[in-house]
């Protein structure tokens, strides 16, 4: 059965991509030698031209872009090269003001050999009022030491994670646990037991079917944290077992949609975008809290969302990066947008979202970031006098629903 859904799939995808009227090189740019600053450019700037997926709110002129910045590349080749600061500039020049904040762009200096980067959020989210860098380690090293502390678990350097049991109200139990990055589906076969002891000890030892014997299903546990305060992302694969565990249902996140061709406008229709609960999941009816800062990027933000979504969800912390469109490597032949280049292969590599996600009222945080319930701002004051001032936050809320 399996094998014969995998030949339908295959056959449609062939079909699909011959049906197109557009030539595989005009719609798929991963392909394309450059041999001038102009024509690493002019690929770049028909990459996202074309498969760039918010150009109906996006406040950014590309073709004055074009226009802007074509004299800029040609001087390059003019005058025979580049600095490496020269050509970050003017890249950072070209996507400035763009919303994806997912994108970056890499592009090898044909005069130097070294990469050149390029991100629109870099010039967004450092002016916020409320920005400051990660102490996750100056955070983490506190867990041992908070007041009523007990099963402090610590993972190892490959996949860092940190499990800890916290007094909740009237005897209860507070199950907490923080992770760096969103690949729990992929290193649970490969980790030792001590890195993954952490990620055992709140969901059980099967960790990919959900929640099955942790302490987070126990029944003197009245709710859960999960902390993604610089959590860059990674896997989506990850959503259903370890956040959509919590839920006691299926999360309706909103809307999503694609490209369908290669003009600016050219959009699928918007479908549902719905995250199913695994079958272990958390059959109580009790608190989860989303522990969230500024540097809660692209997963943990979709965590934020889907926590938003629960009917006992609470988000706290700081309003998020801003990377909520989600995205896989390729796909240009059949979604039209993208990540798109080679950088090995042809010296330009772009990193850029392709599925447009809004939520349920069509209102997209591409740019923006998830808005917490209760907003906590990051106080180093305090953490340098040894209190983190966010998760202690967290704990009050639960303790005392204020």
């Amino acid at each position: 059965m399996t094998k014969t859904k995998t030949l339908l799939i295959i056959a449609f995808a062939l079909i699909v991509a011959s049906c197109r009227k557009e030539a595989v090189e005009v719609v798929n740019p991963d392909r394309h030698y450059c041999y001038t600053y102009v024509d690493q450019f002019e690929t770049v700037w028909t990459g996202i031209n074309h498969g760039y997926l918010f150009w109906d709110r996006d406040t950014v002129d590309w073709d004055a872009v074009h226009e802007r910045m074509l004299p800029v590349f040609q001087g390059f080749d003019a005058r025979g090269g580049a600095s490496d600061a020269e050509l970050t500039e003017a890249y950072q020049s070209m996507v400035r003001g763009l919303l994806d904040h997912h994108m970056y762009v890499q592009i090898k200096n044909l005069k130097t050999g070294n990469p050149v980067y390029a991100d629109p959020a870099w010039d967004e989210v450092p002016t916020r009022d409320y920005y400051h860098h990660t102490f996750t380690g100056q955070q983490t090293a506190l867990l041992s030491t908070m007041e009523g502390v007990t099963n402090y678990t610590a993972g190892g350097n490959s996949f860092p994670c940190y499990f800890a049991v916290f007094p909740g109200s009237n005897g209860k139990k507070i199950a907490y646990l923080r992770f760096q990055s969103f690949q729990v589906t992929s290193v649970v076969n490969y980790l030792s037991a001590t890195e993954l002891a952490p990620l055992r000890a709140f969901y059980g030892t099967n960790i990919t079917d959900g929640i099955t014997n942790g302490w987070a299903g126990r029944d003197d546990v009245e709710a859960v944290i999960i902390d993604v305060r610089g959590n860059g992302g990674g896997m989506l694969n990850d959503l259903k077992p370890v956040v959509g565990s919590l839920s006691i249902e299926d999360v309706d996140l909103g809307y999503s949609r694609t490209k369908e061709g290669l003009g600016r406008l050219d959009y699928s229709a918007w479908t549902p975008f719905i995250i199913k609960r695994p079958d272990n999941y958390l059959r109580w009816d009790r608190k989860v809290v989303a522990l969230v800062d500024v540097n809660s990027v692209s997963c943990s933000e979709i965590t934020a969302l889907m926590v938003q979504s629960m009917p006992n969800g609470t988000v706290i912390g700081e309003r998020t990066y801003g990377a909520t469109c989600p995205l896989i490597s390729g796909g240009h032949d059949m979604l039209y947008s993208g990540v798109f280049g080679d950088y090995g292969k042809y010296g330009y590599y772009v990193y850029t979202s392709n599925f447009d996600v809004v939520d349920k009222n069509y209102k997209s945080l591409e740019g923006v970031g998830v808005t917490p319930d209760i907003e906590c701002l990051f106080d180093y004051a305090a953490l340098q006098s040894g209190h983190d001032n966010q998760l202690e936050r967290a704990l009050q809320f639960i303790r005392t629903g204020k």
